[in-house]
């Protein structure tokens, strides 16, 4: 997974080529150069999930990149998508996403009170120090 990329909030259309969405998106979106994006070598793109008639959100895509740097190229452009209802995030695993859901709200709230925190996969910074608390994050313990 750690080569995957996870493109949220794309529209979906009844018969698309995931990849050249993709592609598109970055290149409208993430505003990297054609060239550039013309030379991402992909080695799968698709669509998470089954089709939902009626969902009120379209399904992510997972893109596996070819090349590391290609995907952080692309990844350190998400800040493109500040105020927008599109995102793009590294996929993690399932047991990652569960500790990472309960970080947010923490986060949120700190920020709010004029803290500096961050998360990188499943621990919560707040100012440079490592978030502990037993009730919360018990995989640290």
């Amino acid at each position: 997974m750690r080569d995957n990329l996870v493109f949220s909030g794309i529209p979906e259309s009844a018969e698309e080529d995931a990849e050249a969405t993709v592609k598109t998106f970055i290149k409208t979106y993430l505003k990297l150069p054609e060239d550039t994006v013309e030379n991402i070598c992909f080695e799968r793109v698709h669509r998470l999930g089954a089709k939902k008639p009626g969902a009120p959100r379209p399904r992510p895509i997972v893109a596996k990149f070819g090349y590391f740097k290609q995907k952080e190229q692309v990844k350190s452009r998400g800040r493109e998508l500040k105020g927008t209802d599109f995102s793009v995030n590294d996929q993690f695993p399932k047991e990652i996403l569960e500790r990472r859901k309960v970080l947010f709200p923490i986060r949120c709230s700190l920020i709010q009170k004029g803290s500096r925190a961050v998360i990188p996969v499943d621990r919560l910074y707040v100012d440079g120090r490592l978030y502990r608390d037993l009730s919360t994050t018990p995989w640290l313990f």
